[in-house]
């Protein structure tokens, strides 16, 4: 686990309107809306990722109840992204 890259990301229910935000650790829980709703349909995420040592981001998309990874390898010593 990566904890020094950190996820942040809106949830959004098209077929109820519901949405919300979200900041969670790499790797370490599931991105989950939380949202329980019978109007049927799927929650979907869009969400950016940082890494607080380096500098580094991204972002995806992606389902509800997705284990997020960034696939980012920094060296935590010096900030330099490792190879």
């Amino acid at each position: 686990m990566n904890a020094e890259v950190a996820w942040g990301g809106r949830w959004e229910h098209p077929e109820c309107g519901a949405s919300g935000e979200a900041v969670w650790d790499d790797e370490d829980t599931d991105a989950s809306s939380g949202h329980d709703c019978r109007s049927g349909g799927e929650v979907t995420w869009s969400a950016e990722w940082e890494c607080h040592g380096c500098g580094d981001g991204g972002d995806d998309q992606f389902d509800d109840d997705t284990t997020t990874c960034s696939d980012h390898g920094c060296d935590d010593e010096d900030g330099e992204v490792a190879v």
